[in-house]
């Protein structure tokens, strides 16, 4: 949704003080506020549109199109809280694509257990990494029968991977939603001091969280109670 967009403007623009340009990849750009460049998915090249179970649609960020019109690029998820400064996430990262850390080590905040690439989060830099759509584009079906996720694709094609900081950003539903009856009385967590952004991949949406009156978690979760934090950053934000 373009609020979603919007919001996600306005919180980086309020915890950042790098100098950047928010690009939406969309095929519609209606109420979208009129400081974001919007651009056209770039598919071309590809025998058929990517799949959009798994996310397959996001090899296109890879698209060599893209480097006419950028050249370093932070990449965030649609569904992403910003809620600390997010300036280090603008740090060059080279020859590198820089990814979010998933999987148990992600799950359970350990760092000396494997990462595992997820682009939810990603930075880098264009030119550097063509190479993961024109590798996808010779052969989508192969791509979609050997990987089960795009992310295993792109952390299986790309030249060299480095990783966040795991303190950086949180999961809502690992780290942050309560257990099973517990969320009858509390409310969800609030961010840890050193997070400056949540992830909400998945199911709920940071919309149905914040929102009052719709219920925001699957049986047997509660799904009733609604994170202050959440709410503050959604209204603070929001387009109305």
């Amino acid at each position: 949704m373009s609020e979603d967009v919007n919001i996600l403007k306005r919180a980086a623009e309020n915890n950042c003080e790098t100098d950047f340009q928010v690009v939406c990849l969309t095929d519609d750009a209606s109420g979208l506020h009129p400081e974001i460049i919007a651009l056209p998915i770039p598919v071309f090249g590809l025998f058929e549109m990517p799949k959009s179970v798994g996310a397959w649609p996001k090899i296109c960020l890879f698209h060599p199109s893209l480097g006419e019109f950028l050249e370093q690029v932070l990449f965030l998820d649609i569904d992403t809280i910003i809620c600390g400064n997010i300036d280090p996430f603008f740090d060059d990262p080279k020859d590198s694509l820089r990814l979010l850390s998933c999987g148990p080590r992600w799950k359970n905040f350990k760092n000396e257990l494997s990462p595992q690439p997820a682009t939810g989060v990603m930075s880098y830099n264009i030119r550097n990494h063509a190479n993961i759509f024109e590798g996808f584009a010779k052969d989508p079906g192969t791509a979609y029968d050997d990987y089960n996720l795009e992310q295993e694709f792109v952390g299986a094609n790309a030249a060299l991977i480095d990783y966040f900081p795991l303190e950086y950003v949180q999961s809502f539903k690992y780290h942050l939603r309560r257990q099973y009856l517990v969320d009858l009385f509390f409310s969800p967590k609030v961010p840890h001091e050193a997070t400056r952004m949540v992830a909400f991949h998945g199911y709920p949406r940071p919309r149905q969280v914040a929102n009052v009156g719709e219920k925001w978690a699957r049986f047997p979760r509660m799904g009733i109670k609604r994170p202050a934090w959440l709410v503050n950053y959604w209204d603070s934000y929001s387009d109305q």
